[in-house]
């Protein structure tokens, strides 16, 4: 009777022995999945990124409208999200909120401030929609860098792809209209649902952007869709 007792004690331990390394492993694969959905990261083996994560780091899982980032914080991790959107929002003296960007998993967060001198955060990043965004310690990660060139090659690429975005960004805030901008950001989005939300995208008042889109719709260059959106004809 005692023999059957430990046997069958035996019998749950190693139940829950397997289970739990079951769940162990699968965890391990969401995470190196996660880690490959961005560009930095894709060509390196699990081994690799195994290497990666003995290095302080954490997962943080965020709901729509949390603060992420503040202004005027030092940037000291790298900062990725995988899954959500987020909005980064610039505060002026008056008390009024410019949205400047909205940004959609995978992506770095803040990359040119990782290792600047001036390392503060010159925006408020609030969570756009639910998501997740790992931290992981700077200097491990630029150690790791060292080690393989190619995730280094990767992060100067997402550098200068970030660079001609703004380089973009800033030329169409000096030298388009309002018109042409509208055009453009309905190009890329292909529709725009929410004037509010895309006057705060494009820095200006309401009124004037649905004056440029009552204008296109009568010269029929956008027309409006079933839902109320704007696209181009």
């Amino acid at each position: 009777m005692v023999q059957k007792c430990h046997c069958s004690t035996w019998k749950s331990v190693t139940f829950v022995t397997r289970a739990f390394f079951l769940y162990f492993r699968r965890l391990i694969h969401l995470t190196m999945e996660e880690l490959k959905s961005f560009p930095l990261f894709s060509a390196c083996t699990d081994e690799e990124l195994q290497e990666l994560l003995q290095s302080p780091h954490r997962r943080e899982e965020y709901k729509t409208g949390d603060l992420t980032i503040s202004a005027g914080e030092p940037c000291r991790s790298l900062m990725l999200l995988t899954e959500g959107t987020v909005e980064a929002r610039m505060g002026g003296d008056n008390g009024r909120e410019v949205v400047i960007e909205q940004m959609q998993a995978p992506v770095i967060l803040a990359p040119a401030f990782l290792f600047a001198d001036d390392n503060t955060f010159p925006v408020d990043v609030y969570m756009h929609t639910n998501g997740i965004v790992w931290y992981i310690n700077r200097e491990a990660f630029f150690h790791f860098m060292t080690l393989h060139p190619h995730v280094l090659r990767a992060f100067l690429q997402t550098l200068s792809a970030r660079s001609r975005f703004l380089s973009d960004k800033v030329k169409g805030f000096a030298v388009k209209g309002l018109r042409d901008r509208v055009l453009d950001y309905i190009r890329q989005h292909n529709t725009i649902t929410n004037v509010a939300k895309t006057a705060e995208l494009l820095g200006v008042a309401r009124p004037s952007l649905s004056r440029v889109l009552a204008e296109l719709q009568a010269e029929g260059v956008v027309k409006r869709t079933k839902d109320g959106g704007c696209v181009i004809v």
